[in-house]
This record gives C-alpha cells, sequence and structure tokens, in this order.
C-alpha cells in the first residue's frame, strides 16, 4: 500500500494551521516546512503532530521553501497544502482511492473554490481554479523557483473532481499586506528579465484583464466581492509594472508611456 506525504509551507500562519493541519490526518506524513515564523505557529503544528522543517532565509514569496520541502518527504505520493487551504472529507477520499488505484496517473490537478472576501468566487474564470497538487514524488518538481511558478510531473496526469478550499485574505488589510510584497517581487522578476514597462503593459493590459475577468467570464455575477476581486488584480498588474518603471526612472531612464500603448513589448 503506498503512502502520502503531505507537505504545508507556513510564515506566521498560527491563525491557520491548526485549521489546515486538522484535514491532513490522512496521510502518512505532515512536514510543515517552516520559514522562521515569529509567532505560535511551529509550536502549534507540533502539537498537532506534524514534523517540522525550518527553512531559512527569506524571497517574499513561498515557493524556494517549498521546493527545500520537497526533500524533506519520504513517502510515495506528495500531496501541497497551503496554510490557508482545507481538504473537504470528499477529497479526502478521492485521494486515498486514487494512490491505490491499478490505473493511477503520475500527478493530478485538483480544483480549488477561492473564498475572497467571504465569499466563494464562482465566476470570472476563478472555478474551477486546477493547480497540481497530487503527485507521485519521483515524478514532481519545480522546474523554475519563482512567484507563482507551479509543480510539473514528467508522467500521466489527471484531474480530480472534488476540491480544495482556500481562503486566501482575513481581511482587506491583509489582502494588501500580500499585494505590496508580491507586486515589488514581480517588479524584481521584471527588472532581471531588463524588460522596460510599456504603455500597453501599465495601462492597456491591467484594463484587458479586468475586461475580459468581470465582463466576459461574468465575474460581476459574484457581487461587490467579486468585483473588487477583480479590480484589484488588474492593479496588482498595474503596480507590479509602475515599480518597475518606477525604478528605471530612478535611473534617469526615461521611458516613454503614450507612445508605447499599443506595444505589447518594448
Amino acid at each position: 500500500m503506498m503512502k502520502i506525504s503531505a507537505v504545508v509551507h507556513t510564515y506566521n500562519e498560527e491563525h491557520n494551521i491548526k485549521d489546515c493541519l486538522a484535514t491532513l490526518t490522512f496521510a502518512d506524513e505532515i512536514v510543515v516546512v517552516d520559514n522562521e515564523s515569529s509567532d505560535q505557529t511551529v509550536e502549534l503544528a507540533k502539537a498537532c503532530g506534524a514534523r517540522i522543517a525550518t527553512y531559512a532565509g527569506h524571497h517574499g514569496y513561498p515557493e524556494p521553501a517549498r521546493v527545500f520541502g520537497l526533500t524533506q518527504l519520504n513517502h510515495d505520493w506528495v500531496f501541497i497544502l497551503d496554510a490557508d487551504e482545507r481538504v473537504t472529507p470528499e477529497l479526502r477520499a478521492e485521494l486515498l482511492a486514487v494512490k491505490d488505484a491499478a490505473q493511477a496517473q503520475d500527478g493530478y490537478w485538483v480544483p480549488i473554490k477561492n473564498f475572497h472576501f467571504g465569499r466563494w468566487l464562482q465566476h470570472g474564470g476563478l472555478y474551477p481554479d486546477y493547480h497540481m497538487r497530487f503527485f507521485k514524488r519521483e515524478k514532481g518538481g519545480y522546474p523554475e523557483v519563482g512567484l507563482h511558478r507551479g509543480i510539473e510531473v514528467s508522467g500521466e496526469t489527471g484531474y480530480l473532481q472534488e476540491n480544495i478550499l482556500h481562503f486566501s485574505y482575513r481581511d482587506i488589510y491583509h489582502y494588501f499586506e500580500k499585494f505590496n510584497t508580491y507586486t515589488t517581487v514581480e517588479a524584481e522578476r521584471i527588472l532581471t528579465l531588463k524588460r522596460r514597462p510599456t504603455g500597453y503593459s501599465l495601462l492597456m493590459k491591467p484594463l484587458h484583464r479586468f475586461t475580459k475577468s468581470y465582463l466576459f467570464k461574468g465575474g460581476f455575477k459574484d457581487g461587490l466581492e467579486g468585483f473588487l476581486f477583480h479590480l484589484f488584480s488588474a492593479a496588482y498588474i498595474f503596480t507590479s509594472e509602475v515599480k518597475a518603471w518606477d525604478t528605471y526612472r530612478r535611473q534617469n531612464e526615461h521611458l516613454p508611456v503614450f507612445s508605447t500603448m499599443f506595444k505589447r513589448k518594448a
């Protein structure tokens, strides 16, 4: 019988970790990769029976710690969960059935229900939000370490039916804490690639994102919460680009904006 290693990345997640780990009791081992939390995350995780693997160093995003976490596991299957996510009883049953199936694939995409500002956002292209979260340990890994980069599996993959529940933001203040950190990381990536923001990337691309998701994909059906999410998603693109633009400006490099309004690349 094949066994499951569950891995959770944490950084100051004392408000989430107990509820998260309570949904992982089906796993044969639970490893919490802690990024040097300063709150009670580690103590609470230990009390829940998790093994702690400490990852030193802060990058502003969790992927480096997740890469390290994959090296700390012992069993055949890997299941990845974030501290602000929960496994439903239905998904638990599906995972246990899949792991020992004779025709099991090498990895599985799991649908995620995203809850923002207290509401499940069903429209605007947000559901089903498939992520590679369950895979054979020797088959999966991160080909690229960076913000929002995902697992890739060398082999056959399939799709599960049941959901992970994702409660990403406690409130609007928490949203903008992450917003500021992640847009700075995105801006740094733009600079590393030596890409210069254009009028298109600053203004037209955010507008296109909002129009496509909110209007054409039906994000408006999710009420005020949907409006806020898609508005902020467009603002995320704009802010990342304008932070990069401002760095070039401070280096005395003038970047034309309005003359490049329809220029996708610099």
